[in-house]
């Protein structure tokens, strides 16, 4: 009696421990009773990148100024934000347009032009004209000195790469001339003497000179906000912060 006590013991133990095993078991399979393998899945790296949004007034990029758009202004036929144009009224520009990022020497940028940049890569925009170059030299920002340009000649619009989104846009270009003018200024500095945030605080200072500024066309809007931004006396002590060297007529 006492073995067939102990068998009946045992085996009960061996039914309660495979019903545990079991329950485990059950915890990791799907409803149809195969058995779920949960493998941790390793996170993609994420890709080094600018990318922003090209502004052109009305969203027309390369539009020239010619003889039917001032009779349209002239007969009202075009919207307000057309005839006058307010920095922040700036459209997303359409087409297909061609960004480049280049890495700007400083020996280059000395004389206040910057002739012989080094393109690192370049990217189309989309239809709403957000580009997005991706590159290995974007993730450090630190870099001296980034930037990013669309268009040529009279169109040409540059913007320093100071953050990973960077629109580029009359005021940013306007930016970019102040700073390659203070370079030819006494006492000299360097391109790389701008930092990320002494940039980032000109950018502000000449967004708030630049919002009355008028353009048609591409040129017209950039040279505006340039002359605007160019005597305004907050931006010029913002550069003088940056640099930490006052300018000395």
């Amino acid at each position: 009696m006492m073995r067939q006590h102990s068998r009946s013991r045992r085996a009960r133990t061996c039914l309660l421990a495979v019903c545990v095993s079991l329950a485990a078991l059950a915890s990791g399979c799907g409803h149809d009773g195969t058995v779920v393998v949960n493998i941790p899945q390793a996170t993609p790296p994420i890709e080094a990148a600018v990318t922003g949004t090209v502004f052109a007034p009305n969203g027309d990029f390369a539009k020239l100024d010619t003889w039917w758009c001032r009779l349209g202004r002239q007969l009202q036929l075009f919207s307000p934000a057309y005839a006058q144009v307010c920095l922040q009224d700036l459209q997303p520009a359409r087409g297909i347009l061609q960004v480049a990022l280049w890495l700007v020497d400083l020996i280059d940028a000395r004389d206040g032009e910057i002739d012989n940049p080094r393109l690192v890569n370049q990217a189309r925009t989309d239809g709403d004209g957000i580009y997005r170059i991706v590159d290995p030299i974007a993730d450090n920002l630190d870099t001296c000195r980034l930037m990013v340009v669309v268009g040529r000649d009279e169109s040409l619009t540059r913007a320093f790469v100071i953050e990973h989104t960077t629109n580029i846009d009359a005021v940013s270009e306007a930016v970019v001339r102040v700073v390659l003018e203070r370079v030819t200024k006494y006492p000299p500095v360097q391109l790389c003497d701008f930092t990320n945030a002494g940039l980032r605080n000109i950018r502000n200072r000449a967004k708030e000179a630049a919002c009355t500024a008028k353009g048609a066309n591409v040129f017209r809007i950039n040279e505006s906000a340039y002359q605007r931004v160019r005597a305004s006396q907050r931006v010029q002590q913002a550069i003088d912060d940056a640099t930490g060297v006052p300018v000395i007529e």
